[in-house]
């Protein structure tokens, strides 16, 4: 991955966009979030990585069951009494 600063693209932005498409390209302003550039092929990749990923948790969810927060959050604070109940009838 090749670093370069905000004015350094600027002042070659043909360079860097040919470089893009073999590698990704980290570019830097002091006072700003850092970007990436990369090549379109690779972003394309990300794409069908993130969404593989999501399909994956997709069918999961559908053969384990889907995540209820409130049901979660229900289960852990009963679990939670159940242990101070348990440790409060354990003391003499």
């Amino acid at each position: 991955m090749l670093k370069v600063t905000e004015s350094e693209i600027a002042s070659e932005l043909d360079r860097y966009m040919h470089r893009a498409l073999t590698q990704s390209i980290v570019v830097e302003k002091p006072d700003r979030e850092s970007v990436v550039v990369l090549s379109l092929t690779e972003f394309n990749r990300l794409q069908e990585v993130d969404d593989q990923h999501w399909a994956d948790c997709a069918r999961q969810a559908n053969t384990e069951g889907y995540l209820d927060h409130d049901h979660q959050v229900r289960q852990r604070l009963a679990a939670a009494l159940r242990q101070k109940r348990l440790a409060c009838a354990r003391k003499p």
